[in-house]
């Protein structure tokens, strides 16, 4: 059975964890009726968390999401990020791999993320070889890499302009500019910090306001070109249990009474919203028309092969057209 919307089932939860990217936010605005629908659970007294797999900082992404016309106590309660899950490690001190305990030196890939190893006893290095393990960034491209790569032009997406009013950082819908470096690092057995597992996230930029979202290349494809060629990846957040054992533990210290049979997770990707939820131990909610479930439909794919090829059985979910419905 497919439910209109998440209406249909409000009953059944009283704590809603939500993913952002492709559940109420489409790329260049909110999927029809879904913000209203986050803010009416909120005054029925249902608690809404927004946990999402991005590495900005708690405050960045509320600011971000103000921009958009998303308000916290209005349509949300609290926001957790992977990026938040990381800066905590850090801070800590204790990111480890198990071929190199005590990692100091890190080298980017794509964009620094300067904000979340700022304070902390880890330092950017420019050389691969100088460096303990590779952390993935943001994988935008920049000027040396479009000219290094002319031949994926026609895949890169322009995201913020110079000064000078020239382009200079670039998205990506292929991998392929990132495969040397990869095999690179590989070969030189550095292990792999990633803090975003999304493959993909549709976005629209400013540069281009007239054209659709697009779907692009994301940190965790970059960390799964690693990992296929057997390089160690430490990663955080979703589908992994550490991001919902970070946010359980702060919703608990603020007195909100976690049980999982009443909690679910709202998400639009079998591979880390679903499977998140389940190694969570939540109940699993997919919206299969909209974000990436709705485009792998669109490319010949089941829900039931996608559950199939994570290993879960597609009867552990429960499955909505959208969050507002359609």
């Amino acid at each position: 059975m497919i439910y209109n919307g998440l209406m249909d089932i409000v009953d059944k939860f009283d704590l809603f964890l939500f993913d952002a990217y492709g559940v109420f936010w489409e790329g260049n605005g909110f999927y029809a009726n879904s913000r209203e629908t986050m803010e009416q659970l909120v005054k029925m007294g249902k608690t809404v968390v927004i946990i999402s797999n991005t590495t900005m900082l708690h405050d960045d992404i509320v600011a971000s999401y103000i921009k958009r016309g998303l308000l916290p106590e209005r349509d949300y309660n609290y926001i957790m990020t992977s990026g938040d899950l990381l800066r905590s490690r850090l801070l800590k001190g204790n990111i480890q791999f198990k071929c190199c305990p005590n990692p100091l030196k890190y080298y980017v890939i794509g964009l620094p993320h300067k904000k979340a190893f700022e304070d902390s006893k880890y330092t950017k290095v420019k050389s691969l070889q100088d460096a303990d393990f590779v952390y993935c960034g943001v994988p935008f491209l920049f000027a040396k890499d479009v000219a290094e790569y002319p031949q994926y032009k026609d895949q890169y997406w322009p995201v913020k302009n110079s000064e000078s009013g020239n382009v200079e950082t670039w998205d990506t819908l292929t991998s392929e500019p990132f495969r040397e470096i990869v095999d690179t690092a590989v070969k030189m057995q550095k292990p792999v910090l990633n803090a975003n597992p999304d493959f993909t996230a549709k976005e629209g930029h400013p540069l281009v306001p007239e054209a659709s979202a697009v779907f692009v290349v994301r940190n965790g494809t970059i960390a799964e070109m690693f990992r296929k060629r057997g390089a160690e990846v430490l990663e955080f957040g979703k589908p992994h249990k550490n991001i919902y054992d970070y946010a359980f533990n702060i919703l608990e210290k603020k007195g909100i009474k976690i049980d999982k049979s009443r909690t679910c997770m709202i998400g639009d990707t079998v591979r880390t919203d679903v499977k998140g939820g389940i190694n969570a131990g939540v109940v699993p909610v997919l919206c299969v028309e909209t974000g990436v479930t709705a485009e792998e439909i669109l490319n010949g794919n089941s829900v039931e092969s996608l559950c199939k090829s994570e290993n879960i059985d597609v009867n552990q979910i429960i499955q909505i057209k959208s969050i507002g419905g359609k």
